[in-house]
């Protein structure tokens, strides 16, 4: 056994050798026959939605009111499986929603934005038609299934809201 001095040629040290990547899975979801796009294009909040949120919810920021520097927020965070619909998005002022007091740090805040929302369009206000298709609460994930499905839990959120108003303000 030899320990003296053993110099990697030059070629050895400038050699490459191939990054092992991982194999990307484009293709999407089959689920009950009906093709179900992938969970990134999901979470995508699109200009329709975009609107929709800044027409319901207003042009100002949450939690501070100022109508600056505006940008969209999940509520339920993409990494929790919220999608981009308008349910979802509440607006808040860059500082509000990259400061200190921001969802992603404050779960406090977090929370409270959940529970608003969830009072507001009830407790499936994070999903999309492909969420609720596959959880089997609609036949068909059309556009007007959905709506009808998510109409109808708007509509339970204020009954359950009254229900909880009244028995807190009741004499007995």
């Amino acid at each position: 056994m030899s320990f003296g001095f053993h110099p990697i040629s030059k070629e050895a040290q400038i050699r490459k050798v191939p990054i092992k990547q991982r194999k990307q899975n484009n293709k999407p979801e089959l689920h009950k026959g009906r093709l179900i796009p992938k969970r990134s294009v999901r979470g995508r909040i699109m200009k329709k939605d975009y609107n929709e949120a800044l027409r319901r919810h207003g042009e100002y920021c949450y939690l501070c009111g100022t109508t600056v520097g505006l940008e969209a927020h999940h509520v339920r965070f993409r990494s929790n499986g919220g999608r981009g619909g308008w349910r979802n998005i509440r607006f808040l002022c860059n500082e509000h929603h990259r400061g200190k007091y921001s969802p992603h740090r404050d779960e406090g805040v977090r929370r409270a934005l959940e529970t608003v929302h969830e009072e507001l369009y009830g407790p499936w206000y994070w999903a999309d038609r492909y969420d609720i298709f596959k959880a089997g609460l609609i036949p068909t994930p059309t556009e007007e299934c959905f709506e009808r499905f998510m109409a109808e839990e708007e509509r339970k959120a204020r009954y359950r809201n009254i229900d909880v108003d009244c028995s807190a303000n009741a004499y007995f």
